[in-house]
């Protein structure tokens, strides 16, 4: 039993954070990095959403990590806006709205700055994502039942509203 004073308003009254057992929203599959030759790079990523097709991601955004000496890019996607940003050192591809059950696809040609230095591998960073998934529990708590008790008079409306949010949500290939 949880006991709390309710003015007029809107109240959290529970919030929680888990790290077992996690229903991941979205699934990242194996991209795709092929060298065509010493300057360029061709990357293809898929990302499929692993939720209902009745609700969506909003806010999506996914960090796709590129070499140092990156010169420019040709980006192709099938859903939302993709730049490279020099400043961040990767392609930011940004989805507004990401419908459940969809997966979108992003190809990139990364054009690299020929370097005479000694050649060493690209260490490829993880992959980053940023979202939101309204009404999705990635811990799959549901709140069944709700009573509400209030001596005052007011009639309280019994309403729970469920929100996913990124922590630190990277793939690693």
């Amino acid at each position: 039993q949880l006991a709390c004073p309710l003015d007029l308003g809107c109240h959290s009254v529970m919030k929680y954070r888990i790290t077992d057992n996690i229903i991941h929203p979205f699934k990242l599959l194996p991209p795709i990095y092929k060298e065509l030759g010493r300057t360029r790079l061709e990357i293809a990523i898929k990302v499929k959403a692993m939720f209902n097709e009745r609700l969506f991601g909003s806010n999506v955004v996914i960090k796709v990590p590129t070499p140092k000496n990156t010169a420019d890019t040709k980006i192709t996607v099938t859903a939302g806006k993709a730049r490279y940003e020099a400043e961040q050192g990767a392609i930011m591809w940004r989805i507004r709205r990401f419908p459940g059950d969809t997966e979108y696809g992003l190809t990139a040609e990364v054009n690299l700055i020929a370097s005479t230095s000694d050649k060493k591998a690209w260490a490829r960073p993880p992959i980053g994502m940023e979202f939101q998934v309204p009404m999705f529990t990635a811990s799959g708590l549901h709140v069944r039942f709700l009573k509400v008790q209030e001596k005052s008079g007011y009639t309280a409306v019994k309403w729970v509203r469920y929100i996913t949010k990124n922590g630190q949500y990277e793939n690693r290939y």
